[in-house]
């Protein structure tokens, strides 16, 4: 914390409670099934010191597009009660909402790499927007990833009040300077009838190390549409566990990844049907190229009382290359005969067919992968808001272009 800021007494208590707890637990262990496929206990994470430069906000944060800023919103959004600050300023603030929110996600920490976030957060964003307030622009958070040998631990919370509706845009790192150990979170909460789409970017350098929880949860006819690129970095574990607890509550989760060579990827989403009659879907599309290896975990979990709960899961995978290996492990847990529940998974290689076409028309052997690759991540990415999407492509363009 800076200097500047004084941390409230239970913010604190609820720290000293993660690090003891830090200390007392093991690291996540390939015993355990979400962490069978991701071996941590070869790599050395506590020479990762805590970043000293990220205390203060942790980047920049825009809100709509008046442009004068106002703790990172604009005076317009701010006269209708928006706010957007950084997380540490926002504790003393806004202690009734972030106390009930970190305390209950506190309560659901299921091993280390979690506790650690708690115990050593030092950077992220407070978004708060009030009952019935609309935004139609993006409200852009960049969020710092930690330069080598150092450690960043984010954290962003959003809540929405009832019938509130937004558009958020997460960068995280991008370039050399981002080649530390980056643990992230991310709480939000959608009252009644919110609207929120989430999409987020993880660009760390090829050194990096990433692990990511994000915690979700929907009342009553809430929508959310959270979107996943992760581009970067050379071990990455995240979670997304979006729990619908309110009725007609709908969820759409979607991710695209392109993981090279020397890269581990694994990603796992939850889909937790709490009340009846809600919709969600989890779309993930990943490319792998040689060297590579990814792993994505799908669960859809609906509760007994969930009755009429509609739920997909899909993975797709592109193999780029010799040596790369994609996993899809969908699994579903149903305690509700009620209920709509399906997933699919497929995995394949480039077709040689298209290749042979477009090579044929002149195109080089490298810019005829591309375009397939690119054309594969289209549909996906195509769907997210311009500025996002077209972000994303170019650095999959750029990912492409080093394999070469």
């Amino acid at each position: 914390m800076s200097a500047a800021t004084v941390e409230p007494g239970w913010m604190s208590e609820l720290r000293r409670e993660a690090a003891e707890r830090f200390t007392q637990m093991p690291w996540p262990s390939t015993s355990v099934e979400e962490w069978r496929r991701t071996d941590v206990g070869s790599l050395d994470l506590l020479s990762y010191r805590s970043h000293p430069g990220l205390s203060a906000s942790g980047g920049g944060a825009t809100g709509g597009a008046t442009g004068s800023a106002m703790g990172g919103v604009s005076e317009t959004l701010a006269e209708r009660g928006v706010t957007i600050l950084p997380l540490s300023s926002a504790l003393a603030a806004h202690e009734g909402e972030l106390r009930s929110v970190l305390l209950d996600s506190w309560s659901l920490v299921a091993d280390r790499i979690e506790a650690w976030q708690f115990a050593e957060w030092n950077s992220g964003y407070f978004v708060s927007i009030p009952q019935g307030v609309v935004i139609e622009q993006p409200i852009v958070l960049e969020v710092e990833g930690g330069g080598p040998g150092l450690l960043s631990a984010p954290r962003v919370v959003v809540m929405l009040g009832e019938g509130a509706r937004a558009t958020i845009i997460e960068h995280l790192g991008a370039g050399p300077e981002h080649a530390g150990l980056c643990n992230a979170a991310l709480d939000i909460v959608l009252g009644p009838g919110a609207d929120l789409g989430y999409f987020e970017a993880q660009e760390l350098d090829a050194r990096a190390l990433y692990f990511r929880n994000s915690r979700i949860r929907l009342a009553a006819d809430a929508r959310l549409r959270h979107f996943a690129a992760q581009l970067g970095g050379r071990l990455v574990k995240t979670r997304v566990d979006c729990s619908l607890d309110g009725l007609g509550a709908e969820a759409l989760l979607d991710g695209a990844y392109y993981c090279g060579r020397n890269q581990h990827m694994d990603l796992r989403t939850v889909q937790r049907h709490r009340a009846r009659k809600g919709m969600s879907r989890a779309n993930y599309k990943g490319a792998v190229d040689t060297g590579g290896t990814a792993v994505y975990q799908g669960l859809i979990d609906v509760g007994t009382g969930a009755s009429g709960t509609d739920a997909y899961l899909a993975s797709k995978s592109l193999i780029l290359g010799d040596g790369a290996r994609s996993d899809s492990l969908p699994t579903l847990q149903i305690g509700n005969n009620d209920v709509r529940c399906s997933h699919g998974s497929t995995t394949g290689r480039l077709s040689e067919e298209e290749l042979f076409y477009l090579e044929s028309r002149g195109f080089s052997a490298a810019a005829a992968k591309e375009m397939l690759v690119t054309g594969y991540f289209e549909e996906l990415i195509g769907s997210t808001p311009a500025d996002f999407g077209e972000r994303a492509m170019e650095r999959i363009r750029g990912r492409l272009a080093e394999a070469a």
